[in-house]
């Protein structure tokens, strides 16, 4: 009889929840597993359960000019700063438009020492709301007689405030891309690999996810250059570059660590799935025919994220995981871990 009722429960609560037109959702902090209702697929313009069920999609809907603010404030409540957890923000919809809204939650399970396991709350549609409140502001600065031919001077200054931002934007965009890529690969520069290991490593510790990362050198690649002129070692470069990122996965990153030296970022991954990738980029190396008929090999060090880990710590235990690489006659994978 009680399992009977549990069912009904259960069922109860799922047309509940498909029913609600704001979203709910219901996190496990120890999964990583995040289940929405299907009110907060429609509320976005999604298809329902058509996202990734993770934390990671709650994150790329969050409005760029929001996302900073908005991690503080989560931060802050997990990790029991604040006692409360309620914050306005705009979420980016299907189609690429802005809805504001209220997201409010609680933990609502904790680990015997007080760590949380598991986070509940909803997001409530309140665009029309901010939109009213902005409109009564526009008429009430009508009505103090701050402007005059209010709609005309507004669609003036709207246009042109559109074309300068165009124009700024397009040219922030060429300029950040200038800054952050290779120029002879297209791939991310190590400045630009620093700024990123550093986000992700922040992910990795809020989120309590696995993380590794590739350190990969061509073998011998100075003999390249001596024999065929540094035109044709360019050329190699370029064509390594690609193959290793036609290879890898969506979401990793890779970039020219610098002269024949590539580094590659593998968020929420394994040991035992980095040194198959590795491997997999290796053999792809050792059998590619390249510029000039050459052929190549490439050593590869692997190492995984560890709490407290910096930036500095990362590369350190690379660099000797690629050291041990070299060691051992080249061509192989090396993982470096810490007892």
């Amino acid at each position: 009889m009680v399992k009977e009722d549990s069912a009904v429960h259960l069922t109860t609560l799922d047309y509940i929840l498909d029913i609600i037109s704001e979203g709910v959702w219901d996190w496990n902090i120890v999964t990583g597993h995040v289940a929405r209702s299907p009110g907060w697929y429609t509320m976005l313009g999604y298809p329902v359960n058509g996202l990734n069920q993770d934390v990671l999609t709650w994150e790329r809907v969050i409005h760029p000019e929001d996302l900073q603010r908005v991690m503080q404030h989560f931060e802050a409540y997990v990790n029991g700063q604040s006692d409360r957890y309620c914050i306005q923000y705009r979420c980016i919809k299907y189609d690429g438009s802005p809805l504001w809204i209220e997201d409010s939650g609680q933990i609502v399970e904790r680990t015997p020492q007080g760590d949380p396991i598991r986070m509940i709350g909803a997001h409530t549609n309140i665009d029309d709301l901010k939109v009213t409140q902005a409109q009564l502001h526009n008429q009430s600065r009508i009505l103090k007689g701050e402007f005059e031919n209010l709609e005309q001077i507004i669609e003036e200054r709207t246009q042109e405030l559109e074309l300068l931002n165009r124009k700024l934007a397009e040219k922030v965009d060429e300029i950040e891309y200038i800054a952050s890529r290779d120029p002879l690969t297209g791939i991310f520069n190590r400045r630009m690999f620093e700024q990123l290991l550093d986000i992700e490593i922040k992910r990795a510790k809020r989120y309590s996810q696995p993380m590794c990362v590739i350190l990969a050198d061509l073998d011998f690649f100075k003999e390249v250059n001596d024999q065929y002129g540094h035109t044709t070692g360019d050329k190699v470069l370029l064509q390594v570059a690609q193959t290793l990122k036609r290879l890898i996965r969506e979401s990793d990153l890779i970039a020219r660590w610098g002269g024949e030296e590539f580094a590659i970022i593998l968020p929420n991954t394994e040991s035992e799935t980095a040194l198959e990738m590795a491997e997999r980029l290796r053999f792809s190396i050792a059998n590619q025919i390249l510029e000039e008929k050459i052929q190549l090999t490439c050593s590869f060090g692997v190492t995984k994220y560890i709490p407290d880990d910096s930036g500095d710590s990362i590369f350190a235990r690379m660099d000797q995981a690629l050291y041990q690489a070299k060691g051992k006659n080249r061509n192989n994978v090396q993982l470096f871990t810490v007892s």
